[in-house]
């Protein structure tokens, strides 16, 4: 019916079906901007061994080389997002690709501006939360290599909480990103708040394979990488300390060299702005450090109805 599309004489919407669409923002209507601004992981690392990375990409992790669930040479796949390859030291533009820095990235919580009256939150009261709130030192394990449902697809790299013995919670891999991640939205209780995609690294956009064939190929060579990342166990996030080694930090940001596995504050995800260090220290197998984390991994945020429920 006529009622149900958007179509005029010269403007073709389409289809009214399938709206509201967008994030699960904790209150849409109250949001003016829904920017990019969000608190997270940098999982960036420089690669001056590769020819199509940027020279100026920054090492705020030594630990992963991201080339390897990439596909550089195109095996795999035929085509990409403009932007190409997001991680593995990004592109220089020889791959006539945009030119861009490794953004690698993970986000816990996105804020979205720092413009209250647009929906979203001061600097000034995520100084305030980050200062309230448990930061453990991170370590993170890859879970799986995902092609999402977006059409086309993104490829990500997923960082899931993977429950264990119930009485052990500081062996679950991960659990440090959903214990920020439950401290955080308790807190910043924000009309622009949400999470995309808990938790996760995306390192190409608009994803085409050559064949199915080839698809099968790709996830069945990118498996054999996570495993053996996998095999290492939790891994802390370490940034580039040697001013000699191509990728170090000339303009640290606060003390992520002297304190680092802390969590970053992004205005973009080319914009690193702060940087909060743990202030929640191992050892986590305490009785009493085991009952903090469990009670914080108690429940989980529903995207669907926008409340909290308990943890299955």
């Amino acid at each position: 019916p006529p009622s149900q599309m958007a179509d005029f004489e010269f403007a073709k919407g389409g289809s009214l079906e399938g709206y509201p669409s967008g994030p699960p923002l904790l209150d849409r209507d109250k949001v003016q901007v829904e920017g990019l601004a969000f608190l997270g992981l940098s999982l960036s690392r420089a690669h001056p061994d590769q020819p199509f990375a940027h020279p100026e990409s920054v090492s705020r992790q030594t630990q992963f080389d991201f080339n390897a669930i990439q596909d550089r040479s195109y095996k795999y796949f035929v085509a990409t997002n403009d932007d190409g390859w997001l991680c593995g030291g990004g592109e220089n533009g020889d791959s006539y690709k945009l030119p861009a820095k490794d953004s690698a990235h993970c986000e816990i919580v996105r804020v979205g501006t720092f413009n209250e009256e647009w929906g979203g939150v001061s600097r000034e009261r995520i100084r305030e939360v980050m200062a309230s709130i448990m930061v453990p030192h991170i370590a993170v394990t890859p879970s799986f290599v995902l092609r999402n449902g977006d059409s086309p697809p993104e490829i990500e790299l997923k960082f899931e909480m993977e429950c264990g013995a119930a009485d052990a919670p500081e062996t679950w891999p991960n659990w440090q990103l959903r214990f920020l991640h439950n401290q955080l939205f308790e807190r910043l209780n924000i009309p622009a708040r949400f999470c995309p995609g808990p938790h996760h690294s995306t390192f190409v956009r608009k994803a085409a394979f050559r064949s199915a064939q080839h698809m099968q190929q790709y996830f069945e060579s990118v498996d054999a990488v996570v495993r053996e990342w996998r095999a290492a166990g939790p891994v802390c996030l370490e940034p580039e300390t040697d001013p000699a080694v191509s990728g170090h930090p000339a303009e640290p940001i606060g003390a992520e060299l002297s304190e680092p596995h802390g969590v970053y504050l992004f205005k973009t995800r080319d914009e690193l702005v702060e940087y909060f260090p743990p202030n929640f220290h191992p050892p986590y197998d305490t009785p009493e450090k085991r009952a903090i984390i469990t009670a914080v991994l108690a429940k989980e945020w529903s995207e669907e109805a926008l409340a909290w429920k308990d943890r299955v």
